[in-house]
């Protein structure tokens, strides 16, 4: 056991899966997070080959849970159609052969279920100890070089050997670590929701059209996962009531290609969730001092490419490697070169695709529908190069 504790800011994805990890690896932990319990909310996550492999990475018997509660892309019966809103097919998504091409699967896995396998993993006894304190909102932070210290919503302060920022898109410890960098808002709101699996494109679908993009995945024998992006002025959605939002998602899409319409109108609205969409500017460090930050806190990321769960956890195997084998300074400058380098070339990327994506011009339209048609080759070699090849 590595004598040091790690204390971790919010008890999310990214906050949970680096407790297991640092736990895998003999690290002690103490998790704060603001909330009384962990709730049922969100939606799915599509956990595409880097995000599988860095679950791998964290702990084994993590990777078979996971494996377990979703729907592998090995399931699907064929490929995941792209299509225009008419319905046009523009491309194939090739998911059956993930394994063989880049290591692993693409898994469907809804975000409650993959929060509550994180929650089961640090209940348990381990080779360090984890404590999660929940009602403990972290308003504070600092570093003297040796020690870090988190400031508590209570007034109280506790002191570790490192702090670690998992504190999403409003992450506290990002404006001490990389100064007053705010979130910017994408120009989109993301409806997320689940329904019963269609007829037709049971295991898939995404639909690109006019100031919109619409993506569905299974993650069981009978329902599957959806968000749609909609371009829209910043908190005009979320204001809506829940029934207000699915009634004017079906009014403004509803004549699109079948099975996106029946698949919004099965929703129930207990499993609808809509927010505004951030990023922030390429930070120029993710860490200072004793002080570091993961996951939204650090590269918060729009929908277009699914990797904002997916990049959390490589940051979270990567640290947690990096502290198991180095002396602290060590890994927090590596951590920082590797994790910056890959994460904000690829917030820039969905930033710009984001763009090309929520188009309304038509003649824009038609380019991305016919780049998306044409690009095969060049989309394979990203995703292999920069995406689902990588490994922590």
């Amino acid at each position: 056991m590595k004598s040091i504790k790690v204390l971790v800011a919010g008890g999310g994805i990214g906050g949970l899966a680096l407790a297991v990890a640092l736990r895998e690896r003999g690290i002690a932990v103490e998790v704060f997070e603001r909330a009384k319990g962990f709730g049922n909310t969100g939606s799915g996550i599509e956990l595409t080959p880097n995000g599988v492999k860095s679950v791998d990475r964290i702990s084994a018997r993590l990777g078979e849970a996971v494996r377990q509660a979703g729907w592998s892309s090995e399931s699907h019966a064929c490929d995941m159609p792209i299509m225009s809103s008419e319905g046009r097919l523009l491309k194939s998504r090739e998911v059956g052969n993930f394994p063989a091409k880049w290591g692993a699967p693409m898994i469907g896995i809804l975000r409650a279920d993959l929060h509550r396998i994180l929650a089961d993993a640090v209940s348990r006894p381990g080779p360090a100890p984890v404590t999660v304190h929940h009602q403990s909102a972290v308003v504070g932070a600092a570093t003297d070089g040796r020690t870090a210290s988190l400031t508590l919503a209570d007034g109280r302060t506790v002191t570790g050997d490192v702090a670690v920022g998992a504190d999403g898109v409003r992450s506290t410890l990002r404006g001490i670590v990389a100064g007053n960098v705010p979130p910017r808002y994408l120009g989109f709101t993301s409806i997320r929701g689940i329904s019963k699996r269609p007829p037709q494109h049971g295991d898939g679908f995404v639909f690109v059209g006019p100031g919109g993009h619409f993506f569905a995945e299974a993650f069981d024998d009978t329902r599957l996962f959806w968000t749609a992006t909609v371009n829209s002025p910043e908190h005009v959605w979320p204001a809506k009531p829940v029934e207000q939002a699915k009634s004017d998602l079906l009014e403004l899409w509803g004549g699109w290609s079948s099975p996106l319409p029946e698949t919004v109108a099965s929703c129930a609205l207990e499993d609808m969730v809509v927010t505004d969409v951030h990023d922030c500017p390429p930070l120029k460090r993710y860490h200072t001092g004793r002080l570091v930050l993961l996951g939204d806190a650090a590269h918060p990321i729009g929908p277009v490419l699914g990797q904002g769960a997916n990049m959390a956890l490589e940051d979270v195997a990567t640290l947690a490697c990096l502290l198991a084998e180095q002396d602290i300074p060590a890994a927090l400058r590596q951590y920082g070169r590797v994790r910056s380098r890959r994460a904000n070339k690829i917030v820039q990327h969905s930033r710009l695709l984001a763009r090309l994506g929520h188009t309304t011009n038509p003649l824009v339209g038609r380019i991305r529908d016919a780049l998306i048609s044409s690009m095969k080759r060049r989309e394979d070699t990203y995703r292999d190069k920069e995406l689902f090849s990588y490994s922590p």
